[in-house]
């Protein structure tokens, strides 16, 4: 595993339990409570369709799940499944004697495939419709993300700071892209996304870098932090969260960096506020929603970074990122198992329920007025919300 990994998961560790406390001299201090959630008034009715064992526990590892049409995919620990979206029956099960640390994502033009990356760095495609092993590719290092596929592409990026572009029919690696590493990161990576002719990748630099997908030439990159803080971990300036393109536009956030609405042709940085968040961006026409390093909720203007509204009640229960349900709804998870509800227009919660007891570390995926979460056990619940 790669240096950086251990340093952070050891600096976290630390910061989180009072034990630690001692061997950093300090027998005094302890970890300071979390505040009580208050009560929602529930004004939207949600009904739980389904919920199922997986048995994908990924643990803090980053692996999200996978919509098409009929079918959900998620993976975890050394298991990736397929499940019926409107009944939550299995469809198949595969078990990859690795532990899978990347993924799951699938293909933008219609072949029967679904992406995975493991721990030990091997790019993975199964078959989507059996689950069976297509092909394996070797890696540089831990996988962290993995982009959809599309004409004949698909990109991995590993923890060293390389993106690898290899041929989606076959894993044959066709080209390799790198951004210098720091000593101290964050664990996981943003998923690269594919608009135009571009693969676009947050590293862990605190730059979004484009690449053309078929042959990785450089096309554009935007830098969002840089190293500013007194301790190594104010130093963290990792992009690891959503990327999303609307439009023109590509928004994207950083760890002690900036939020950015930058120009999808070339790179440019329309605006950039100060903001720091793991968990990147959602965004309609009406607002760019993020959660930040603190655990606060927020509403900005997608045209200037302007705050429209903010919510701190969720302080410290490391919220994943805002998920938007239709135009009026978002829907956020957090470390305790709860899911939460909030209308875009007030901020005011309007509902909450229990999920995962383990807590989840990645965003539900949202199919019209249906919500996906699978927590780090690897409990999946369906939720629609009405």
């Amino acid at each position: 595993m790669h240096k950086t990994f251990n340093i952070f998961l050891l600096s976290a560790f630390c910061l989180s339990l009072s034990a630690c406390s001692q061997l950093l001299g300090n027998k005094t201090s302890k970890p300071i409570p979390l505040k009580p959630l208050k009560p929602v008034v529930t004004k939207i009715n949600t009904t739980t369709s389904w919920q199922v064992k997986t048995g994908s526990a990924m643990g803090e590892n980053k692996v999200h799940p996978y919509l098409e049409k009929r079918l959900i995919y998620v993976a975890g620990g050394v298991n990736a499944s397929a499940w019926d979206k409107n009944s939550g029956k299995l469809i198949w099960t595969t078990n990859l004697g690795e532990t899978i640390s990347a993924g799951v994502n699938g293909s933008l033009d219609g072949s029967s495939q679904i992406f995975i990356g493991t721990s030990n760095g091997n790019a993975i495609s199964l078959d989507a419709k059996t689950g069976k092993i297509k092909w394996i590719e070797r890696l540089s290092s831990e996988v962290l993300s993995v982009s959809p596929s599309k004409n004949g592409r698909v990109a991995f990026r590993t923890i060293d700071g390389k993106l690898h572009g290899l041929s989606s029919s076959t894993g044959e690696l066709i080209w390799q892209q790198s951004q210098q590493t720091p000593r101290l990161t964050l664990m996981g990576a943003s998923v690269p996304v594919i608009v135009g002719p571009y693969v676009i990748s947050g590293f862990d630099n605190g730059k979004v870098a484009a690449y053309q997908l078929q042959n990785g030439e450089a096309a554009w990159e935007v830098t969002l932090a840089i190293p500013r803080g007194r301790t190594e971990l104010e130093r963290i300036i990792d992009v690891d969260g959503k990327l999303k393109p609307i439009g023109t536009a590509l928004f994207a956030a950083s760890m002690n960096g900036s939020m950015n609405g930058i120009i999808l042709k070339d790179g440019n940085s329309v605006w950039s506020k100060r903001f720091s968040s793991s968990t990147g961006v959602s965004v309609d026409p009406q607002g760019l929603y993020s959660s930040d390093s603190k655990g606060y909720i927020w509403k900005m203007d997608p045209q200037n970074g302007a705050p429209i509204w903010s919510i701190d009640d969720l302080e410290r229960y490391d919220p994943t990122l805002p998920t938007l349900v239709g135009s009026s709804l978002l829907v956020i998870s957090d470390k305790k198992g709860k899911i939460h509800w909030v209308n875009t227009k007030t901020g005011q919660f309007v509902a909450r329920l229990k999920g995962d007891p383990a807590g989840y570390s990645v965003e539900p995926e949202v199919d019209g007025r249906s919500v996906y979460a699978i927590g780090k056990s690897g409990l999946l619940t369906k939720i629609v919300a009405k």
